[in-house]
């Protein structure tokens, strides 16, 4: 949805009072710990809840109550969903950081391939984040670590990404 970011999902029913368990996917899950509304994605638009309760339950989750989804079969409606928030929501970034939807579509190279790359997505892995890379010569896409060691810099104004990963990476 052009204009708001993931971030995360209604897990599951929590007791059966309408609650529901928000996991929130970020660095810094407190930041949203006074949210007062979430979207939903229906018919390829946002749709805001607005959230009569919110409460701590683990590092990342949230313990929830939406206004207008009290019984069962409401919660069962929502229970899994992706929630979207603004992206001027975000917390604002210095210029040497980036927020992974950020870089979706931003070309790459690195010295050990010839041709352009195109970041087509980034896999946020428990291990380690991946980046997935599109190159015109190969039928599937090429998985690179996005760690420090590998990417040598993002240029936000040009849209591109500097990288440098073992030339082994790009065959497998």
């Amino acid at each position: 949805m052009e204009g708001y970011f993931q971030l995360g999902f209604l897990r599951k029913k929590h007791g059966y009072k309408g609650e529901i368990i928000l996991h929130i996917e970020s660095d810094h899950p407190a930041r949203y710990a006074s949210l007062d509304v979430l979207f939903l994605e229906e018919a390829e638009a946002p749709i805001p809840y607005f959230i009569s309760s919110i409460r701590s339950h683990i590092t990342a989750e949230y313990i929830v109550r939406l206004e207008d989804v009290d019984d069962e079969a409401s919660v069962d409606a929502v229970v899994g969903r992706t929630v979207y928030l603004p992206e001027d929501a975000l917390a604002e970034l210095s210029d040497d950081q980036y927020y992974y939807h950020e870089i979706i579509g931003y070309s790459a190279s690195d010295p050990a391939v010839s041709e352009m790359m195109t970041v087509e997505e980034v896999m946020d892995r428990p291990g380690q984040p991946l980046l997935v890379l599109r190159l015109a010569s190969k039928e599937n896409p090429v998985l690179i670590p996005l760690v420090e060691a590998f990417v040598l810099r993002v240029d936000k104004v040009k849209k591109h990404i500097h990288i440098e990963a073992p030339e082994e990476l790009y065959n497998l």
